[in-house]
């Protein structure tokens, strides 16, 4: 059974998940990294400027949820990526995850927390097929 992306399988105190508006109306595919745009939205990770505050989770009418710490998340990969457990967390400029401290000459983003599975095929809501793992933050990232 495919494991879906952006849900806390390790369920407990650990897990939180908010839900706000999408950035111009426009959903963030599940499983990228989000952040906060200045109007209160949320939008995909798009540069190492800007402060991750989650992972983008299924979209709603005119909401879309996102987790805030969690464990066991699935995320979606960098193409290159190939994570092993316990490794450290980056987000690319793309919103995607990595190991890598930098991609093609681009410092990804530090986050605070490790990857708890390998690269394995995930599903999303429309139940397309994604390289992803699952990381571990329960302290928010």
């Amino acid at each position: 059974m495919s494991k879906r992306l952006a849900t806390p399988y390790t369920r407990g105190k650990s897990d939180v998940i908010d839900n706000a508006a999408p950035y111009n109306g426009t959903p963030v595919a599940e499983g990228l990294a989000v952040c906060k745009h200045s109007d209160g939205s949320i939008k995909a990770v798009s540069s190492a400027a800007d402060i991750v505050v989650g992972v983008a989770a299924v979209a709603e009418h005119k909401r879309q949820s996102f987790v805030r710490c969690g464990l066991e998340v699935y995320v979606l990969l960098a193409e290159d990526a190939q994570p092993q457990k316990g490794a450290a967390v980056y987000v690319d400029a793309q919103g995607k995850f990595t190991e890598k401290a930098q991609t093609q000459e681009t410092d990804n983003i530090a986050v605070n927390a490790v990857f708890a599975s390998e690269k394995e095929t995930c599903l999303n809501s429309k139940g397309e097929n994604s390289f992803a793992a699952a990381i571990d933050f329960p302290g928010g990232l």
